[in-house]
């Protein structure tokens, strides 16, 4: 039955080379330059990696005359499957100018302006590991997001190619994208079978993949890998080098544990110190949670809080199934005007606790980038659970799609001068709506401080950190458009809120908005499963009629409301996490009572396996239904454009 699988695998091995050369062949190569070095730049080079004095010439009058603060440099030897990971990981022809790619490279060497280095808080300047330049450069991409690009420095020698290095390398770039990760497992997988139903086509498969570096690196590409005559040999034996590799690793890990022992230093400090981090999180969160869930809620209402009606109904009960943060709580719904609101409603102590982590992944900070920078608040917790953030990362931060589309929204009605983003988060939406706008100043206010980060990269003109109803004085009448998306659901009083966004707009300015649709198909369905729920995080979950109405109460006319393309695919698939979240929550959760234990760690494991083909079920579900639910109201978010007339 799958005689043809490894047709389709010659294939696509082919089309991968294509496109892997097509990248690799778009690189710049620097020319010889006779300029001293320019004093506002530094090179950051890795172990082992030597770069002549001429080709920091070289490259330092590249980045001058091409205005760039930021180049990762490229070993024109650089080994063939490090090539091919560069060409795996980077759209040469767009990376420069697309602020929404993230920092990549060879990881050999980087050049950067010395301001931005201070900028992003990075005060080393040699003796670096790879896998260090692999953050360095993501970040030094965040604060030049147009300003970075690679190139191909002759003169510029790379380290001895180790596949353990590599292996840790694609780890750590690839950190919240498992796929790519198991692409090699899967093509391994997908070879096997094939051979079993047609060997000879198969073979055709693994002679391809085993002559794919000629293919992409021979001839007129920069590169020029200084093991490419070898590398059918490499690929073959790839699985033994690793495991010798991985062998001497471990015997000099071994001996350096047993000098340091020796010598009576600790054998691993930075293991110990997240250890007792750890230890004094969970104490911390422990004794918090020891005063009661009751604590961080307020009295129960008895009226609708948008209509004041009394009529009210339970629409659900649930969980924290994001993140398996206790407590048990209670949505409503009135059947006056159909407003879904939590009851009872967490205070302003509850929307920190079960807020603070769910911020990260909904302002663009990767599971993994611990505390928000400049954060003063819940210091013992700061980067102990900082990749245990619940949920699925991509239905929240939206994707950089998302982010272009709400700022396509403006552009019926009038070219703004101004615009203030509420809720702004990491900033990360003001940054990339340059793109379309870019003679518009872009401001952003949030409670958190990813808005002052945002400001030391660039994200935002302005930041402004606190709430509108705080800053709304100095900014009453200043801005042409108001955003608000993904914002008005998460605050104490939306009609507070509306009110200081009108005051806040110049007359004939607009006011954008962004909200989950609760009358969605996918949210009766689903039940306490659709993440658009978000409990309890979301307190108000007005519908659309019940907001454009409010809006137009306030002189807010509105212009536009939209549903269809709104729609974030990923309903299903977040369904899946959120219920294995539920049957088996991470087992290093500090707010859960007893710690890791051998049998949570076995449940949770178990669990991801078990679930690995209900994910992939799910996606491919998403993706067909997408159609479906671009028609009429059927989307899980709409979007509203009012108008302020006067």
């Amino acid at each position: 039955m799958l005689w043809w699988l490894p047709i389709l695998m010659c294939v696509g091995i082919i089309a991968n080379g294509l496109r892997l050369r097509g990248r690799l062949r778009r690189l710049d190569t620097v020319p010889a330059s006779g300029r001293p070095v320019d004093p506002r730049h530094e090179f950051l080079v890795a172990r082992d990696v030597r770069l002549t004095a001429a080709a920091r010439r070289a490259v330092s009058n590249h980045a001058s005359r091409e205005r760039l603060r930021v180049l990762d440099l490229i070993p024109a030897d650089l080994p063939v499957e490090r090539a091919l990971d560069v060409a795996r990981m980077v759209d040469t022809r767009t990376y420069r100018s697309d602020r929404g790619a993230a920092g990549r490279g060879a990881f050999q060497a980087i050049l950067a302006d010395a301001e931005l280095l201070d900028r992003a808080g990075i005060h080393q300047r040699e003796g670096f590991d790879p896998v260090e330049l692999v953050d360095i450069i993501a970040r030094l991409k965040n604060h030049a997001t147009i300003g970075t690009d690679l190139v191909v420095v002759p003169g510029l020698s790379a380290a001895r190619d180790d596949p353990v290095s590599r292996a840790r390398v694609q780890k750590r770039t690839y950190r919240g994208k498992p796929l790519n990760l198991l692409a090699p497992t899967f093509r391994d997988i997908a070879m096997v079978c094939g051979g079993s139903v047609n060997l000879r086509w198969a073979l055709v498969a693994t002679v391809l993949f085993w002559l794919q570096p000629f293919f992409v690196c021979a001839g007129r590409v920069p590169l020029r890998p200084r093991d490419l005559a070898r590398s059918p040999v490499v690929r073959i034996l790839a699985g033994v080098a690793f495991v010798i590799a991985a062998a001497r690793n471990g015997r000099r890990t071994a001996a350096q544990k047993k000098a340091r022992k020796s010598s009576g230093l600790s054998v691993d400090g930075a293991k110990k110190d997240t250890r007792i981090a750890a230890v004094r999180c969970r104490d911390s969160l422990q004794h918090r949670l020891g005063e009661g869930i009751e604590t961080l809620l307020e009295p129960v209402r008895e009226t609708c809080p948008w209509c004041g009606s009394p009529d009210l109904v339970t629409r659900l009960e649930s969980r924290d199934l994001q993140q398996r943060k206790p407590g048990r709580f209670r949505l409503q719904r009135c059947r006056g005007c159909g407003h879904v609101f939590v009851n009872p409603r967490l205070t302003n102590a509850g929307s920190d606790f079960f807020g603070r982590d769910h911020e990260r992944l909904r302002d663009g900070f990767p599971p993994d980038s611990g505390a928000y920078p400049g954060d003063e608040h819940n210091n013992d917790c700061d980067g102990v659970h900082k990749d245990l953030v619940g949920g699925p990362v991509g239905y929240f931060s939206g994707g950089i799609r998302v982010y272009r589309e709400r700022a396509e929204m403006q552009r019926p009605f009038a070219a703004p001068r101004s615009w203030l983003d509420v809720g702004t988060g990491s900033g990360r939406f003001c940054d990339l709506a340059r793109d379309i706008w870019p003679d518009t100043v872009f401001d952003g206010l949030d409670t958190s401080p990813g808005v002052t980060e945002a400001g030391c990269r660039g994200w935002v003109d302005h930041a402004f950190r606190g709430t509108l109803a705080d800053r709304a004085p100095e900014l009453g009448g200043r801005y042409d458009v108001v955003s608000m998306f993904r914002y008005l659901e998460y605050v104490r009083d939306p009609y507070l809120e509306l009110d200081l966004a009108a005051k806040t707009l110049v007359a004939g300015g607009y006011l954008l908005l962004e909200l989950p649709n609760t009358q969605c198909p996918a949210a009766g369905f689903l039940g306490r499963f659709w993440v658009g729920w978000s409990v309890p995080r979301h307190l108000h979950l007005p519908t659309p009629d019940n907001l454009t109405a409010a809006l137009a109460e306030r002189g807010l006319r509105p212009v536009a409301l939209r549903f269809g393309r709104v729609h974030r695919p990923g309903d299903l698939t977040a369904a899946v996490h959120l219920a294995l979240q539920w049957l088996a929550p991470d087992p290093r959760s500090p707010w859960l009572p007893d710690g890791p234990t051998g049998w949570r760690r076995l449940r949770r494991g178990s669990a991801l396996v078990l679930a690995t083909p209900l994910f992939l079920a799910a996606a491919a579900m998403d993706f067909l239904l997408q159609p479906v639910f671009h028609g009429g109201r059927r989307a899980n978010a709409f979007r509203v454009v009012a108008r302020k007339d006067f």
